[in-house]
């Protein structure tokens, strides 16, 4: 079981912030400008792993991943981290926003 937790891990934060896309983030509607927002930096991370790796500075533990790799040693679970934080970053940033015009709302029907 040990070899799937960071893909629990990652899983949990999707579970997690799931339900702030009925808040209001309104992120899952939009996937062409989730993909904008999202892809470029995880690119610029896959890239600086890919790197990192090639040269020694850090790895992955194999006791905790699948084993799965990309190209360039990339583990799997590694790309699915710089897809899904960035996307659960996007859905509270989302939610949040959705909640504070509903909030000015609010006030502007008390004034």
């Amino acid at each position: 079981m040990d070899h799937y937790q960071y893909l629990l891990v990652l899983a949990g934060c999707l579970a997690i912030t799931l339900p702030l896309e009925f808040l209001g983030a309104r992120v899952y509607r939009r996937p062409v400008a989730l993909a904008r927002a999202v892809l470029p930096v995880a690119l610029v991370f896959l890239v600086w792993d890919a790197i990192a790796i090639a040269a020694e500075v850090w790895w992955y533990n194999p006791a905790y991943v699948t084993g799965l790799r990309l190209p360039f040693a990339i583990p799997l679970e590694e790309l699915l981290f710089f897809l899904v934080i960035p996307v659960c970053g996007v859905l509270t940033y989302g939610c949040v926003q959705a909640m504070l015009g509903r909030l000015r709302e609010l006030r502007k029907v008390r004034r």
